[in-house]
C-alpha cells in the first residue's frame, strides 16, 4: 500500500496533500484497487459512471464506437499516476460516451464519485486542496480536447499528421532530431486522427522522403521543425 500511496502523491489530484491527509482521504472515500488483464474492459460506452480512476500500473485506451461499428481512439494513458474519467464524477445523469480497455495487464485506483459530490464533508484544508487540484485537472483536459479538435478539424490528412506530431513534440519537450514515441501503432493512430491506415502510412512515408520527419516503428524524429510547422 505504501508503494501505491507514493504513486498517488504524484497525481495532480493530491498535489500539496500531506501523507496523513492522503491516508485519511483514502479511508474516507472508500477507494479500491482494480486489476485488469490485457483486453479487459474497465467500463463500457453508456455505462453509468461510478468512479474517477488513477493509473497505478499498465496502460488503458479510451475508445468510442459509432453506430456503424467504426472505432475512434480518443486517448491512451500509460503514465503512472495519470487520472482519467474525471469529468463524469460531477454529472448525476450522464453515461460514459466511450469505453476504456486495458491494453496490457493493468492496475487502477478507483475513487467513488460520492467522494467528490460530498467534498464539503471534508475538513477545510482537504476541501480547498482537492477542489483547486480538480480545477487544474479539468483545465488541462479542456486544453487537450481543444488540441484534439484542432487536429480533427484540419483540412488535409497531412495537416492532421503535422498537428499531432507537433503536439507530441510539445508534450515531450522535444526539439529537432529527438526520437519521440507516437503513443499509437499505425492502425490506432489512424483511428485517432480519423483516417485509414494505408492513407496514414503513405502520407507519413512521403513526409519522410521529403526530409521532414524520420520514422522508426512507433517512434518519429522531427528533422525539419520549420517545414512541419508550415504544413498547418
Amino acid at each position: 500500500m505504501d508503494n501505491i500511496n507514493n504513486i498517488l502523491k504524484k497525481s495532480i489530484l493530491f498535489e500539496n496533500v500531506t501523507e496523513q491527509e492522503l491516508k485519511d482521504i483514502i479511508e474516507f472515500s472508500k477507494t479500491r484497487l482494480i486489476s485488469l488483464k490485457k483486453d479487459e474492459y474497465l467500463f463500457y460506452q453508456e455505462d453509468e459512471p461510478r468512479n474517477l480512476y488513477i493509473l497505478i500500473d499498465g496502460a488503458v485506451q479510451i475508445e468510442k464506437t459509432d453506430v456503424n461499428g467504426k472505432r475512434m481512439i480518443m486517448n491512451r494513458f500509460d503514465e503512472v499516476g495519470v487520472m482519467f474519467a474525471e469529468v463524469y464524477v460531477y454529472f448525476s445523469d450522464k453515461l460514459y460516451d466511450y469505453s476504456c480497455i486495458a491494453i496490457k495487464n493493468t492496475k487502477v485506483f478507483a475513487i467513488p464519485r460520492e467522494f467528490f459530490m460530498n467534498i464539503d464533508s471534508l475538513t477545510q484544508s482537504y476541501n480547498y486542496k482537492i477542489t483547486q487540484n480538480m480545477l487544474k485537472i479539468l483545465s488541462r483536459k479542456a486544453l487537450y480536447l481543444n488540441q484534439k479538435v484542432l487536429i480533427l478539424s484540419s483540412f488535409t490528412l497531412r495537416q492532421k499528421i503535422a498537428s499531432y506530431l507537433l503536439q507530441r513534440l510539445r508534450e515531450c519537450d522535444g526539439k529537432e532530431n529527438k526520437k519521440i514515441n507516437l503513443l499509437f501503432k499505425r492502425e490506432e493512430l489512424a483511428d485517432f486522427i480519423g483516417t485509414t491506415r494505408p492513407s496514414l502510412s503513405r502520407e507519413m512515408l512521403l513526409m519522410q522522403d521529403q526530409g521532414i520527419i524520420d520514422l522508426d516503428k512507433n517512434t518519429f524524429t522531427v528533422l525539419d521543425i520549420q517545414k512541419l510547422q508550415e504544413i498547418i
